[in-house]
């Protein structure tokens, strides 16, 4: 019950900070402007069929490609919205939560109380995984229900991207979680995790180049502290793929038509790339990965219990 009111009151506080409605402005937003699209073959009609776009991109032998419709879906819309936009915004909101707690006046009297001082980062920490799960719900369920009505392409394992962005967001919410426990600066919260969700899938792209040049692993002793690091750091360019393979939606490089043969052999060394990332087992990927995060809020909840307030 202790975690449980924690929880309640964590989510009440982004209610009140107002981002709460923000996001849920950009899902209605996002939804609507999807629904402003329609696809017929070899044609692609905006605004309700203001104008045209002559395509045959979506369209195989008369037929709608719906894979390539679930991969608008799943990665060019619901990865840059709710997976890049929406994980910003939501880091942002719940940034302040921590050192809002431990502002003197209100931590002494939290601490006053016979609350183990674990329970009060774990609550908190879940009450912000609470505020996460809520938006990214609403955001699936709309966009779900528009491309369904709309385009009439039913994904119900477009579902399984909410807990995949759940994954995404707790990974960098366990580094903001250490940060705010020893500086206490919501500012200084924002930068550092942001830069750490930078450094994360900057780890991963470089794996991914070393994967497309395989000439570069003769730089052996890069090569292999890339591949500790990358099974070290949380892998959140992984779970964007997961998505896209669990929702069985096209890759990006199926869009692309036409191409020189440079270009055809660097979109062929991005497939390769691409395969062997999705060829990882699922577990292994999110379970070091929420090994990481476990590592980090230990640290945290440690850092906390034996601050002196």
């Amino acid at each position: 019950m202790q975690i449980w009111a924690l929880i309640v009151d964590s989510f009440r506080e982004s209610l009140d900070r107002k981002i709460f409605w923000v996001m849920l402005v950009i899902s209605l937003a996002v939804a609507a402007a999807m629904f402003g699209f329609s696809f017929e073959p070899n044609r692609i009609n905006v605004l309700f069929g203001t104008w045209s776009i002559e395509s045959d991109l979506f369209t195989i032998g008369g037929a709608i490609r719906t894979d390539l419709i679930a991969s608008i879906i799943v990665e060019w819309i619901a990865d840059v919205v709710l997976g890049s936009v929406g994980i910003f915004l939501a880091l942002i909101a719940t940034a302040g939560f921590f050192p809002a707690m431990m502002e003197r006046g209100g931590i002494e009297v939290l601490l006053s109380k016979p609350f183990p001082r674990w329970k009060l980062v774990l609550g908190k920490y879940i009450g912000s995984l609470t505020f996460m799960a809520v938006q990214a719900a609403i955001f699936v369920a709309l966009t779900f229900l528009v491309a369904g009505f709309r385009w009439n392409v039913w994904l119900p394992r477009y579902f399984l991207v909410i807990p995949l962005m759940i994954l995404m967001f707790s990974y960098l919410y366990s580094v903001s979680t250490l940060v705010a426990v020893y500086t206490r600066s919501t500012v200084t919260v924002i930068l550092i995790t942001m830069f750490a969700w930078i450094g994360f899938t900057g780890v991963q792209s470089m794996g991914d180049y070393f994967e497309m040049y395989p000439e570069l692993r003769e730089y052996r002793s890069a090569y292999n502290g890339l591949r500790v690091a990358r099974w070290i750091v949380p892998k959140t360019s992984d779970l964007t793929l997961l998505a896209r393979k669990w929702t069985r939606s096209a890759s990006p490089t199926d869009f692309v038509t036409d191409a020189d043969e440079k270009g055809r052999d660097m979109i062929d060394r991005a497939e390769k790339a691409e395969r062997l990332r999705l060829d990882l087992n699922p577990a292994a990927t999110i379970g070091s990965s929420l090994l990481f995060e476990a590592a980090v809020l230990m640290i945290a909840i440690w850092k906390f219990s034996r601050k002196d307030f």
